[in-house]
């Protein structure tokens, strides 16, 4: 196995899940052919993350009680909770347990600095020492550099475990120096199995939920937990299409005033639904339907909105969102950006 290794895949594929299992492989003492024993000491203390031979690193900022230089350690109390809570957990879930969902988190200088210093001394208990960075697209471009030569001469028997969802946002001498594993995601069938298994609930119900969580496991644990949708989105851009359909401006100002107050990760995926629905609807427009998983209100709700989504303006929709998607990312105002964004909606779905 390469010594720097990225796991690859969409939200909810198991990359992290699945880095935290490699990394229990290896440290166990008793491990057979294709799994860890689970039982020795060092299963146990991964189990509790809490071996000292595996340090995490992840995207961080500034808080009430961390004002200055948010290292990661200091926030491990909570990366350990979420994840004996829930491994599976997006990266949104991640900013809100921290308590910054409005802020831009990042791995900063500091925390390469703490790399290089704990891969200076040895081992403690296991004969591998293993750094597991989640989210390696969120490393601060500055900070890259302090990584590199450690990257390509690591010290013997250290092993650096990445993960990202989006490849082209990793620093690309970074990238350079990864042996990519790419994660499709779990199938229909195996997550069907674990929601029947973990939540006791039919396989009818479990099926259609692994229908709509197409592949991913954050999604459908969601809907197993809540009993709700797998979108939450939904209500509000239903109502958000009929605004700017019917293009009165002050009730769409009131929308836009309101959804404005969410966070930013809030706000990215709301956008990221409307894609969505878009491509849906395109799909209902070609006959082509019956291969996506639409469910409840949400047909009716493509039904309607089908027929003014079209070739004409479907790949200005489609840029006109994904480049909010990219000014939220960089701290744009999102109420001058929502109401534009509405307006020009206004006109697409209306081009008379």
């Amino acid at each position: 196995m390469g010594h720097a290794r990225l796991f690859l895949g969409p939200e909810g594929s198991g990359h992290l899940p699945l880095a935290l299992a490699l990394s229990t492989y290896m440290h166990c003492r008793k491990r057979g052919d294709e799994d860890a024993c689970g039982a020795c000491p060092s299963c146990l203390k991964m189990k509790k993350l809490e071996h000292p031979d595996v340090h995490y690193f992840f995207p961080a900022a500034a808080t009430q009680e961390h004002k200055k230089d948010p290292m990661s350690h200091l926030f491990y109390p909570v990366w350990r909770s979420l994840i004996m809570q829930r491994p599976y957990f997006t990266y949104t879930e991640w900013l809100e347990a921290l308590g910054i969902e409005n802020k831009q988190a990042i791995i900063n200088a500091s925390d390469c600095n703490e790399i290089i210093r704990l891969l200076g001394l040895k081992p403690y208990e296991s004969p591998y020492r293993i750094v597991v960075i989640y989210m390696i697209e969120k490393l601060y471009y500055a900070a890259a550099p302090r990584l590199l030569k450690i990257l390509e001469e690591p010290p013997d028997n250290t092993y650096f475990l990445m993960i990202s969802e989006n490849r082209h946002l990793i620093i690309n001498t970074i990238l350079s120096r990864l042996q990519i594993l790419t994660l499709p995601g779990p199938d229909k069938r195996s997550i069907e199995s674990m929601l029947s298994g973990r939540y006791g609930i039919s396989s009818v119900e479990a099926g259609r939920m692994a229908a709509l969580s197409e592949g991913n496991v954050c999604d459908a644990i969601k809907m197993a937990e809540t009993d709700a949708d797998i979108y939450e989105h939904f209500e509000q851009f239903r109502s958000w299409m009929r605004l700017c359909y019917k293009g009165e401006v002050q009730p769409v100002l009131n929308w836009v005033d309101a959804t404005s107050k969410l966070g930013r990760e809030k706000q990215k995926s709301f956008l990221a639904y409307g894609l969505r629905v878009f491509r849906l609807c395109l799909a209902k427009n070609h006959d082509a339907a019956r291969l996506l998983n639409i469910q409840g209100g949400e047909n009716s709700f493509v039904e309607g909105l089908a027929p003014f989504i079209h070739q004409d303006n479907i790949l200005q929709i489609a840029d006109m969102f994904n480049e909010a998607i990219y000014h939220i990312e960089r701290n744009a105002n999102p109420k001058i950006l929502l109401a534009d964004l509405s307006f020009q909606l206004s006109k697409l779905l209306k081009p008379f």
